[in-house]
């Protein structure tokens, strides 16, 4: 791209694994426009997971609240201040990763020049809004990879790809005194387990007392465990929490991250703290299905994942295929030190 950019816009709502695969993106864009500012727009519960993007300018939080309600007054006050403020912004490129038809008009509406988004299949009204589109359908190419191709094909350089999500100073001595005060020791190996996927889709989680199973039988080999999870899960693993230190509903996104870093490796399903567990360095064990792990799966690490043998049911795949990858796992933590 020839033009002029000093003001770009990224565009991925949610949820914080989809966020998270747009950081290479990220780096490929500040890696071709070095000086330029970058904004992301994103509903305001997964704002906080942009604290990983290190030197991003400003986060443009939606209120997911109205975006959800029926109540159409709100949401237009809500779409036209948005639209205020892109045209205040002065943006000359909007990137949006999700491709909606919502967003192709309010960025047209905007005035910003370069519009590129990528859609899930093609579709004529959309591609009249945006300037540059990529249809992501190719269902054997990871999901960043497709963003990376988008940029690529409206001319950006194809810098090395870069996925490293920075825990913020401050969230990382969060995670260390709680680390502390959970009872576990940095001078030991420790098993991060996220028992469950985000949102609870259903079909991506596999039981919890396979995960407990896992817990126990690695604490006889000496590791230390510790489950992770979100704050409207700690229910579901109180009796967990009377046997293994429990971090979920006491830690936010960003420093159960910084716990995952602290950690030596780190295993669950297919949910956001996964891939950012990967981005920040971290050895993973991903238990994937239905979903394609080609696509969704561990970013260039695909035999970190562990699938059904047969059929597409997470419920299928069997204890002893996950404790077998999570062995290996821990010896290839153990040969690198």
């Amino acid at each position: 791209m020839r033009d002029k950019v000093e003001n770009i816009l990224m565009i991925r709502k949610g949820a914080i694994g989809d966020i998270i695969f747009t950081l290479p993106a990220y780096y490929m864009l500040k890696a071709n426009f070095p000086n330029s500012k970058i904004s992301y727009l994103v509903k305001d519960r997964y704002a906080e997971v942009l604290k990983g993007f290190p030197g991003l300018d400003e986060v443009l939080p939606i209120n997911q609240q109205i975006s959800a309600s029926k109540n159409m007054l709100r949401i237009w006050k809500m779409g036209t201040e948005l639209c205020r403020r892109m045209r205040k912004n002065n943006y000359q490129l909007a990137v949006d990763f999700a491709g909606h038809g919502e967003h192709a008009f309010l960025l047209w509406l905007s005035g910003i020049k370069h519009r590129w988004g990528s859609t899930k299949n093609k579709r004529p009204v959309r591609e009249f809004f945006y300037t540059n589109t990529f249809i992501r359908n190719l269902n054997d190419v990871h999901i960043i990879d497709q963003h990376l191709r988008l940029l690529e094909k409206g001319g950006l350089t194809p810098f090395p790809v870069k996925n490293e999500y920075v825990v913020p100073r401050e969230n990382l001595a969060k995670a260390h005194k709680l680390f502390a005060d959970l009872g576990l020791s940095r001078q030991k190996n420790t098993l991060f387990i996220q028992p469950f996927t985000g949102d609870g889709v259903p079909g991506k989680r596999w039981p919890l007392d396979r995960w407990v199973m896992l817990a126990e039988y690695w604490e006889k080999q000496g590791l230390q465990v510790l489950f992770g999870g979100g704050p409207g899960e700690r229910a579901q693993l109180r009796e967990v929490a009377a046997r293994f230190p429990v971090a979920a509903g006491q830690a936010d996104f960003v420093t159960s991250v910084g716990l995952t870093a602290l950690s030596s490796v780190v295993v669950g399903g297919d949910t956001g703290l996964l891939h950012a567990a990967l981005a920040v360095g971290k050895r993973t064990v991903m238990v994937v299905g239905p979903t394609n792990h080609l696509r969704i799966g561990p970013y260039r690490h695909p035999e970190w994942a562990v699938l059904p043998p047969t059929g597409n049911s997470i419920e299928d795949i069997r204890f002893a295929q996950v404790l077998e990858a999570t062995e290996t796992a821990v010896n290839d933590v153990a040969e690198k030190k």
